[in-house]
């Protein structure tokens, strides 16, 4: 089973990162390839786990249910992307995102919580934990022409508010990927009290 653990976005969130979203959809006409994440789907991840044998979802279950971490806020805003690097340098472009600007030391900390719990079981360390929200990806190295006004936008989108919500609850997801899109689904509900 393919899965992951996340924090899920509030609706309201999810409608103003539609809104955002459309501020790149223009841009496909100076030919750049983008796939946007369905905002319906929309979440943080904590921790990527692959594919899960189904006899380890119960041990999963388990340790996430040991978590002790209490409800947070946080606040998304501001445009980003991956390879990082100053607008004026960049030369490509990968994954656009929202940050989350408000509520990260908590992540982290939840964050960290969900690695060491899942460390036990096997699953290596992240590298770099990043607090975004993909909004797309871009599907092939962009020439100089694609790549201006797509860092223009997220120049005018760097301070851009996407909203605050109440983090109350730590998902345990399965991902099915189908020709249309991923199908997320959840295994897990751990309320964080």
């Amino acid at each position: 089973m393919r899965s992951f653990i996340a924090v899920d976005l509030s609706k309201e969130i999810r409608e103003r990162i539609k809104e955002i979203q459309k501020q790149f959809v223009g841009l496909e006409q100076s030919g750049a390839k983008l796939k946007f994440v369905n905002p319906w789907q929309m979440h943080q991840t904590v921790k990527f786990l692959g594919e899960v044998p189904e006899g380890n979802v119960d041990l999963i279950k388990n340790l996430l249910s040991e978590i002790t971490q209490k409800p947070f806020d946080i606040e998304l805003r501001g445009v980003g992307f991956f390879p990082e690097a100053k607008l004026e340098k960049a030369r490509n472009i990968r994954v656009i995102w929202i940050g989350i600007w408000r509520g990260i030391e908590e992540l982290k900390a939840l964050q960290a919580d969900v690695e060491s719990k899942m460390h036990v079981l096997g699953f290596p360390f992240e590298k770099r934990f990043s607090a975004h929200t993909t909004l797309c990806r871009v599907k092939k190295p962009l020439t100089r022409e694609e790549i201006g006004p797509i860092l223009n936008t997220i120049a005018e989108l760097r301070d851009v508010e996407a909203g605050k919500m109440h983090v109350e609850e730590l998902k345990l997801k399965k991902s099915t990927l189908t020709p249309k899109g991923p199908i997320y689904e959840d295994i897990y509900v751990k309320k964080l009290v």
